[in-house]
Order: C-alpha cells, then structure tokens, then sequence
C-alpha cells in the first residue's frame, strides 16, 4: 500500500519560468532567496533592526518555535496575541503604542486576521512582516501593508533550502552568508533517502532540522534550489489542491470525534493541508498512520509561549492535526483518505 504523504521528493522541472515570486515583488522592492523559512525571517528582522530602535514584536501565541527563534536571536522583546479556535487572532489595540513589529500568517492557507488592524499598524508606522510559509499560494495570501514577506516552501515541494524573503519597498542592506553546506548536503540525502523509503531517511531529516536550529542565520540558497523555486509548475500545485481539498469537502463525514477546521474553500485559497481537531488526537493518528496516512500536528508548544489563560489557543496545541491534500494526489488519494477519516 502507498503511502500518502510525507516529504517531497524532487520532480522533473517546466523548462518555463513560472515568474512567480517575481510576480510577487514590487519594482520598487528586493527578492532574496534563503536557505529557510527562519533563515528569511532572520534576515528580514536583521534588515529592519537599521531602522527599528524600539524592536518589541507581536506575535502569535500559536505559531512553530522556528518562527519565533529568529525574533529572539535578532533581540526583540515578544508580545504575544491570541488565537481562537477558529484560528482568527485576536489582536488588541492597546499595544499598538508598545510595538514597532507586527508578525502575521494565514494558517493552513487561510488567512482570517483583521486587516484593518493590520492598516492600522501600517499608518502608525509599525512594520509588518506576514509569514507566508502557509499562505503563499493563496490569493488573499500576502496583506497589501506588509513590509516583508518571508516563507518557506519546504513544506509544499521537493527542495533542498525552501526559504525566501521579499521587502516591498526599497533594497536589502544587510549582506547575505553562503550556505552552510553540512545542512544542504543532509537535506538532499534525506530527500533522496525519502524517494527510496529508506527508513534512515528521518533519522537524517531530524539531523539537519535540529543542527539547523542551532546554526541559523541570513544564509542564502543554493542555486539548484532557486532554479527549482523558479520553474516549478506552480498553477499545477495550486489547482491540484484546491480540487483535493474541494473533494475531501465534499465527501468527509465529521463525527464527535474529529471536526475540520476550515469548512469552506473561498475562491483562491491555495491548502496547505486538511487540517481538523481530534478530540482524541493519539488515538486519531493511530488510526491515520496505521492506514499509510500522513497525520502531522503542527506544532507542539515552544518554549517561548505560555498558554496561561488562553484555552482556545491551548485547544488548538492539544487537538489539532494535518492531513495531506498536496498536488501529488488526486481522487483516488482524497477518497482513500475518506473511507480512513469517515471511519472514525
């Protein structure tokens, strides 16, 4: 039985350029690729610290702890915002005399945070910076005031440094470091050990993943990597899964035990994956796992959060988990994925 899920592995390439996150960059505005996700929201802050005296950030209370890492590696003081269940955060005007950063994201491809408070910020001339390593490929999925969009595409494709980060106006001053080549060589052998299902392959995967939490910083990309973030077929990867996530939808049953979290799929909304709460969530991926399913919680809690009175966001740590509904799939896939799920 084939497995549903898991990493990516490299795939032939268009010989067209897509231009997508040219497309993405203003004239006026600077495009850097990293070699991650918190590599690009490492530098993004490295850049906006020339400018930012004050450097207190808010944040969400439920987000990766390589999201927040950069923030205090870079020396900025943390407020955190909550999430409700509904993932909509809940944003306080009270700070905004407090903050010089705002960091936002649209989870799982979804993005529901006020933007009006987000205007609001930009006219006080607070930056923002969207973490768009969910959202990228959603229409909504960049708000119009951000000042850095930074992300990764690790967790949507087959590549070995995933990160970029793009300032909407003006060019970045801070230079950046060559990739370190120890973690990119573990990333392409992992992805290659994945192709082959070897099971060694995430042993290697958790080897880079925690050398890279202790090592990150503005490294740049490698140029195979840039080549495969330009010529992906892109509009591929985006009709594919809107239609899985469309038939899951259409054909998954909740029950007292599981619920979905995002409902309905507005016109443009790229998922990152289908994401529901489990009431008993290792029983759940048991049964998940044990069918040859992927079932991923993103994420457990860092060590920088406290969910000290705020159950909603506790809720969503305790019961949230991931299934795939990516391009490499179609109907027979989504359908299997719902005779596992209707069965629980």
């Amino acid at each position: 039985m084939m497995k549903i899920g898991g990493s990516f592995p490299y795939i032939p390439l268009p010989q067209e350029p897509n231009h997508f996150l040219e497309k993405l960059t203003p004239p006026t505005g600077d495009l850097r690729y990293l070699m991650s996700g918190r590599c690009g929201i490492y530098y993004a802050l490295e850049d906006l610290k020339l400018r930012d005296s004050k450097r207190v950030a808010y944040v969400p209370v439920y987000t990766c702890e390589t999201v927040l890492a950069p923030f205090h590696k870079a020396g900025y003081e943390l407020i955190f915002y909550d999430v409700t269940k509904e993932m909509v955060p809940v944003f306080d005007p009270a700070v905004l005399e407090r903050i010089s950063v705002i960091s936002i994201c649209g989870y799982y491809g979804f993005s529901k945070y006020d933007r009006e408070f987000v205007a609001e910020c930009s006219r006080r001339g607070i930056c923002v910076i969207e973490d768009t390593t969910h959202s990228i490929f959603s229409a909504d999925g960049i708000d119009p005031h951000c000042d850095y969009v930074v992300g990764s595409f690790r967790k949507w494709l087959g590549v070995a440094s995933g990160g970029f980060a793009l300032r909407r106006e003006g060019k970045f001053e801070v230079p950046l470091l060559p990739p370190d080549e120890q973690h990119l060589k573990w990333r392409r052998e992992c992805i290659d050990l994945k192709e082959q299902g070897a099971p060694e392959a995430d042993d290697l995967f958790w080897k880079a993943e925690m050398q890279l939490r202790q090592i990150f910083d503005c490294y740049q990309a490698d140029p195979e990597s840039i080549a495969i973030l330009d010529f992906y077929p892109v509009r591929q990867l985006q009709c594919r899964r809107r239609a899985n996530y469309q038939y899951l939808l259409e054909h998954l049953r909740p029950t007292e035990a599981w619920e979905i979290v995002f409902p309905e799929l507005p016109d443009g909304v790229v998922p990152s994956h289908m994401t529901v709460y489990a009431k008993e969530r290792e029983a759940f991926r048991k049964v998940v796992t044990g069918a040859g399913i992927s079932c991923t919680s993103y994420w457990p809690v860092g060590p920088l959060v406290s969910l000290e009175g705020r159950p909603e966001a506790a809720y969503i740590y305790e019961h949230v988990c991931s299934v795939p509904c990516d391009q490499r799939y179609g109907e027979e896939e989504m359908q299997r994925i719902c005779e596992v799920l209707n069965g629980i």
